[in-house]
Parts: C-alpha cells; structure tokens; sequence
C-alpha cells in the first residue's frame, strides 16, 4: 500500500464539502475519479458516508469510484452496517433467527432510525437498482486495516478482535455467506456459538459501558442513552467513569467504572499509530495523542459548525498535529 496517506472521517452525505477537502488536499478528478497526481499519495475512508447530509448518493459514488480506480481504500462505518442491517429480514436466506430482535428486520424500524436514514433513501428517489448497488458496496467495505506502520478503522482497534476475524477469514460481510454473515454480527446475546457481533461491533461502534442506576444523557438527536463510549486507548484501572468515558459535550459522574470494563485492554503508548472517526469531536482539529488520531469533526453536526478533516500520513511513528487538514462545514 502507498506509505503517503490521507486519512479522512465521516462524510455524513457531505459530498460538496468531500470535494473541497481532496481538491485541498491535492487530488484531481480525472476520468471519473478523483486521484493524486503522478499516484503518489492514496486516501482511506475510515466510513459513514452516508445518513444526515442530503448528498449521500453523490458521496457514496465519489469514494465508490475513487476506490475502483485504486486512489483510495473505504472502510466500513456503523452507518453503513446499520443500512445492510435496516433492509436484511431477520433469518433472510435461512440464516440464524435473532430472537432477541423485535420486528421483522435485523434494524429496527423505529421513528428515530427511519428519520436517520430518511436522507439517504431520499437521495436515491428514482433509483431502486442504483440504491441496491449501493447496499452491494457496503458488503465489500473493511471492517479495519492493520499495516506495517499504522491501523485503521471506524471506531475501535481490538487486537482481539482482529484475531477473531482472522481466524473466520473474514474482513467484510463479502467474505462468505452474506446473510449468516450479517446475521451473526446481530447476535449481540449470543444466542449461537458462532456470533461474530463483539469483533465487529468493537471495530465499527467502539467499547461502551452501563451507566449507574439513575444516570442518563440524551446524545445530539435527542434520544436518551444508558451507557457511554470508553475512551479505549486508556488503561481503565484507576479510572473513574468521567475520566474513562468519550461523550464529547457530555459530563458524567467521578463515580466507579464498571467491573466488566475494568478488566478490557487498551490501545498502549508504544503501539503503531491508529486512525479512526465516529467520535464526534468539536473545535479545532487535534491529537487525542501522539500515536491516537480521530478526524471525525462532526462536519455533519446540528450545531453546523462541524469540519471535514484529514490527516497526511507518511509513515511518521510519532504524529503531528500540524498535519491535519480541513474544510469547514457548508
């Protein structure tokens, strides 16, 4: 893989401000796609390139197209995973019925998850056969990257994880039997022996953990929440809930961290740098630490003061916050 890399976070349907951020960086769109003069330089998408923003067929064949042409790698994004899951019937193809699933797909069809979506199928108005093609994509996308010199993925890198996968010789939802696939990434109980949902869950959406009877935050939609992201590059011995949790915005109590979170490993100093979104952050664009880079700065967020962020990575062990680029949100 090409050493010089652009590393950039969630697009949320945000393809004008996409557009902006390559042309920053120095790509150029030629025979459809866009690419960086002479190959030297390769974008990874670290995923949600759609839901929230009204361009999300327009980003999705953007990163689709400069996939193809061999100037970027997509990664998988919750967003895209919960689009496969929002369509899939629960046991389609014969696979594992969920039963702990309610309703007759393995992502519920509830007010807030349809609304989530609603932009993107609108996108699409017109264009049934595209929209499948689309949903055939995602099935192709990473779950992670792991290099030589860094690692990359949508949320959380887990080396345990990425054993597990390994050993299933799977790294996307293309890799086998599609509906059992998806299947077992919903099998959050494990109500079979073959759930695949804590290595996937843990790349695309990140360790959280159960807030103390009584404590509740309502995230950026409004929806209420019963438990907090983990800050998961931090040992969690010695912590407190507030010091270990990763809501930005979000205040939560100096209280014990859960048992079971105690025990969970951590992404350590000395390890290869990792690249990742998901996280919503806010402000000016900056290193959680020098081996640790989030470029999700909700450029999709309902404040609209958001950016689209990338980080220019060229094999540096040691990262520096002076190569962040972006592009404020439209």
């Amino acid at each position: 893989m090409n050493p010089s890399i652009d590393f950039i976070g969630d697009i949320h349907g945000h393809c004008s401000e996409l557009r902006l951020l390559l042309k920053k960086l120095g790509y150029e769109e030629t025979q459809g796609a866009f690419r960086y003069p002479g190959g030297e330089r390769t974008v990874v998408f670290l995923g949600d390139y759609i839901d929230r923003g009204n361009e999300a067929r327009d980003t999705v064949n953007l990163v689709r197209a400069m996939r193809d042409a061999g100037s970027a790698v997509a990664l998988m994004g919750n967003h895209e995973f919960n689009a496969l899951c929002f369509w899939q019937l629960n046991g389609a193809g014969g696979s594992h019925v969920i039963h702990s699933i309610r309703g007759g797909y393995l992502r519920e069809h509830s007010f807030n998850k349809v609304a989530i979506h609603a932009k993107t199928v609108e996108s699409y108005k017109g264009r049934k056969a595209e929209f499948e093609e689309m949903l055939d994509f995602f099935k192709t996308l990473p779950f992670y990257i792991e290099a030589e010199t860094f690692r990359a993925q949508h949320a959380c890198f887990d080396a345990g994880a990425a054993a597990k996968l390994a050993g299933e010789n799977v790294r996307c939802f293309a890799d086998g039997n599609y509906d059992e696939l998806l299947a077992r990434a919903n099998d959050q109980f494990h109500e079979y022996s073959d759930s695949l949902f804590d290595p996937i869950n843990l790349f695309l959406k990140g360790p959280e953990m159960d807030l103390p009877e009584g404590i509740t935050f309502r995230d950026g939609e409004g929806v209420l929440r019963k438990r907090a992201r983990v800050k998961w590059w931090i040992d969690p011995k010695g912590t407190t809930m507030r010091e270990l949790s990763f809501q930005p915005g979000v205040e939560l109590p100096a209280c014990d961290v859960p048992a079971e979170v105690l025990g969970r490993s951590f992404y350590g100093e000395k390890e290869r740098p990792v690249f990742f979104g998901h996280y919503w952050l806010t402000g000016l664009p900056m290193l959680i630490r020098d081996n640790v880079c989030c470029v999700d700065f909700s450029v999709a967020g309902y404040r609209g003061d958001g950016r689209l962020v990338a980080y220019r990575f060229d094999g540096e062990q040691k990262l520096d916050e002076s190569k962040f680029v972006w592009v404020e949100a439209i």
